[in-house]
């Protein structure tokens, strides 16, 4: 009898605890759990930011990322990108980029790109941390960028193990072409005011290329003019790219995507590398293990 009862209960218990985890699973795939809830605070946002961060957020929600894609993670460069599949001609990009965001922003709508496990995702992030007066923030510096920027890797590659992650180096300004265009008179984008934002771009670049971990794609030193600042000629406003911008862009990567199958839709191929060697072409997809090892000093701070 209580050989009986217990075969009885070891049923009911294997039964329930089917359920649970059933139930489980249900609960953990409800779209609002992939994505940043409203009361979330993120370093550095204005209020501006908060409202273009989930006005993008809930086009997210309405538009999942699915399966099998390449995602183009970062700020409004990305996002000024529109459809990136017109411009590489495929149909398995999907554009992550949010006007406005920051690294810690990014750090919070990772979520969703872990559900969905994206085949690659293409990282440009940080110009929004230095674009800005930071005198009196200290903490906000090309190190603690760096490391963000490392993290959201890092994470995404211990949720999605399988999905290839390039980052991208941060595109330098045009100061001059800003004020012009903005009509502003921001002090530190001023001549004299130190660190410039292209000081920490390039301190904060230097970081990102001497780590061992994950693939560069230096755009930095393709955008940048004979002084190191952004080509006026590919940018709307100093800052954002205009459609010559893109254009470079893409004529630049066009071999980090194979269309011709959504499997093989990855950046960095093997095969594409190769090529670029024996053509003798620049090549600005640094493998980060034959990194050059001249890269500039990063300050202890």
């Amino acid at each position: 009898m209580v050989e009986q009862w217990t075969s009885v209960f070891g049923m009911h218990f294997k039964k329930l605890l089917t359920i649970f985890i059933t139930f489980m699973l249900l609960g953990c795939s409800d779209s609002s759990l992939k994505y940043p809830l409203p009361d979330i605070s993120i370093k550095g946002q204005l209020e501006w930011q908060k409202k273009l961060y989930f006005e993008r957020i809930a086009e997210f929600k309405k538009n999942p990322i699915g399966e099998n894609k390449v995602v183009f993670l970062g700020n409004s460069i990305t996002q000024g990108g529109g459809d990136w599949n017109k411009r590489y001609n495929s149909e398995v990009i999907v554009n992550r980029g949010i006007s406005g965001d920051f690294t810690n922003g990014v750090l919070q709508r990772l979520d969703e790109i872990i559900f969905y496990r994206p085949t690659s995702v293409f990282l440009m992030i940080g110009i929004n941390e230095f674009f800005a007066d930071n005198s009196s923030n200290p903490n906000i510096n090309p190190k603690y960028v760096a490391n963000n920027i490392l993290k959201i890797a890092n994470i995404i590659k211990r949720g999605s193990p399988k999905t290839k992650i390039f980052i991208s180096t941060i595109l330098p300004i045009n100061n001059e072409q800003y004020i012009d265009v903005k009509d502003v008179n921001y002090n530190f984008l001023q001549e004299n005011f130190y660190p410039s934002v292209n000081d920490q771009v390039v301190r904060t670049n230097a970081i990102l290329k001497s780590n061992k971990k994950y693939a560069i794609v230096d755009l930095y030193k393709v955008f940048i003019d004979e002084n190191y600042n952004l080509k006026s000629t590919l940018s709307s406003d100093g800052v954002h790219l205009n459609e010559t911008g893109y254009d470079l862009w893409v004529q630049e990567t066009a071999g980090l995507i194979d269309t011709s199958s959504v499997d093989a839709s990855i950046f960095g191929t093997g095969k594409f590398f190769k090529e670029k060697q024996v053509d003798k072409k620049e090549n600005i997809y640094s493998d980060i293990d034959e990194m050059l090892s001249s890269t500039l000093k990063t300050d202890e701070t």
